[in-house]
């Protein structure tokens, strides 16, 4: 028996569709007469129509336009980029201040090997000795020259660079190289990465292995990166593995700026959006100080009256700057021996105009554009600061706003700062160290108890729990260090009066004061120093308890 439909409501194209006779005298007999006129009758039943139709975010036709899909062109954007950086003062300084804030003198590593998981495990090591010997070792690793493959350059100088090239070109390839048992860090532009034959976004190149090359990168069926493909001095091409093929670690990875798609195999300039207004905004800036400049040239106008003989009044003053006759480079000078180039009348640098009898010179009249310069180009430069994530005073370094919103852009940015910091280690420094560890414990230079056997076994929980780390930068300075402390103080109420907010390591970051175990052990030595050489040194004043 066929199903007799009992919706209250019909789509259009039910509706119109051939109905059974058991349909047709159900609705006959079930349906109520309508009562509005949303309702119509027909041979089949009264119905109500449901009218479907697609949203693509536009309300009313015609007032977004057509929608558009962008197939990216990593060429012309890199070059963007860069000329933009080069040319664009906007871009230099957000871009300048960015990696400055960002990375700085270089982002410290501090070990933290988990040993909570590594007890899971059955391993049980000494966190802190651990944690002392990695970072002092790497510490003097990092900030020499022989971690970097050209050897002109230590990491965090290379950290740095590969900062700003991301952020202004899209991304650069970082290859590790294990040269006579020394890790070594090289980057390559990212222009030189591209596919060998064909292969883009949308028209992939399909290999024989069913790996497909994106603009130069190989990936396999999951999307993960297999090799980069790039294109050497000769034009002939190299295939970089990105995994060591005895290790299983990353040798080989792109940094990126911008991500803008899942399916995009490449990144874009963090800037790649504003382009165009950067555009308008250098010619805006441009067109006014070249009104500014000729509007200056323009400096005396001679008006004459109806009754003038048209004489200048400067006639018997007005010569060149320079000997006609001699021409042996010296400046002419008046009757009393005064140099004519000092007098204003004869200034080449300024243009007086003898007007004829009946006319007269109007002066160019100040630019309106000239007059709200400031209004329109501060107005763009905090929507390109707040685009790319900078406060606008923090790149231009000015802080003359009241404390509370200084403080609350401050504090804004230092958010800003740890996830930028997160995110750049995650790509940059983590394989770096993780390869670099791996290399000292097969040296016997540091002791992992149970790192090999879990290497063997693949145990991915013992092998990250060794390599578990965070990177640190310079602090963001408070603006008024003890209105933080006392406020601080106040939440922790009177049970925790004597309890410290920070440790020495913690507060040796702050002030940017080096090492706080280098400083301890100097200010002991110069303690014992002082002891020696007799000076008192003053005791702190002992409290008694409270009654």
């Amino acid at each position: 028996m066929e199903t007799i439909n009992k919706k209250w409501w019909t789509s259009p194209i039910d509706f119109f569709k051939p109905k059974s006779k058991a349909i047709q005298e159900s609705n006959s007999e079930n349906l109520v007469t309508p009562k509005s006129s949303a309702y119509f009758s027909s041979n089949s039943g009264n119905s109500r129509l449901l009218f479907v139709s697609s949203f693509d975010g536009e309300k009313n036709l015609g007032e977004i336009g057509p929608a558009q899909q962008y197939i990216l062109n990593y060429v012309q954007l890199r070059e963007r980029g860069w000329g933009f950086y080069l040319t664009n003062e906007v871009v230099q300084i957000i871009i300048n201040r960015m990696t400055v804030w960002t990375i700085g003198r270089g982002l410290k590593l501090e070990s933290e090997p988990n040993e909570s998981v590594l007890l899971s495990e059955g391993i049980k090591i000494n966190p802190q000795a651990f944690s002392d010997l990695v970072e002092s070792r790497f510490s003097i690793y990092k900030e020499s020259k022989m971690s970097t493959y050209d050897g002109m350059r230590n990491l965090s100088k290379l950290e740095s660079a590969c900062y700003k090239n991301s952020k202004i070109a899209g991304d650069v390839l970082v290859v590790l190289r294990v040269i006579k048992g020394i890790l070594k860090t090289q980057l390559i532009d990212g222009t030189h990465v591209m596919s060998p034959m064909y292969g883009n976004d949308w028209n992939p190149q399909k290999l024989a292995n069913g790996n497909r090359i994106m603009n130069g990168v190989e990936m396999n069926d999951a999307g993960e990166h297999v090799a980069y493909h790039v294109r050497n001095a000769d034009l002939t091409f190299s295939r970089i593995a990105a995994k060591s093929p005895t290790t299983g670690l990353t040798v080989a990875y792109l940094v990126g700026g911008l991500e803008y798609r899942l399916d995009n195999s490449r990144c874009i300039p963090a800037l790649a959006g504003l382009f165009e207004t950067l555009a308008k905004m250098d010619r805006y800036k441009e067109a006014t100080i070249a009104t500014a400049e000729e509007s200056a040239k323009t400096t005396l106008q001679i008006v004459h009256e109806a009754n003038s003989t048209g004489e200048s009044p400067y006639l018997q003053q007005i010569v060149q700057a320079r000997d006609v006759s001699a021409n042996d480079g010296t400046i002419p000078v008046d009757v009393k021996n005064t140099e004519i180039a000092n007098k204003v009348a004869v200034s080449t640098n300024k243009q007086v105009f003898n007007m004829t009898q009946g006319s007269k010179l109007e002066p160019v009249e100040k630019s309106k554009a000239e007059l709200y310069f400031k209004d329109f180009y501060s107005v763009f430069f905090d929507l390109v600061c707040a685009a790319i994530g900078i406060p606008p005073n923090v790149a231009m370094s000015k802080y003359d706003t009241s404390f509370s919103s200084a403080r609350a852009a401050i504090k804004d940015w230092e958010h800003t700062l740890l996830v930028e910091r997160y995110n750049f280690s995650l790509s940059f420094n983590q394989p770096i160290y993780e390869m670099w560890l791996h290399l000292e414990i097969l040296q016997n230079k540091v002791s992992a108890p149970g790192y090999m056997i879990a290497d063997r076994q693949n145990n991915y929980m013992v092998l990250a729990s060794f390599r578990n780390a965070r990177w640190v930068g310079d602090n963001v300075p408070h603006i008024d260090p003890l209105k933080e402390v006392n406020a601080e103080r106040l939440k922790l109420g009177d049970t925790g009066v004597s309890l410290p907010l920070t440790t020495l390591e913690s507060a040796t970051e702050v002030v940017n004061g080096g090492s706080s175990k280098a400083n301890m052990k100097q200010y002991a030595k110069e303690l014992e120093e002082s002891k020696t050489a007799g000076i008192e040194v003053a005791q702190p004043p002992v409290q008694n308890p409270a009654p």
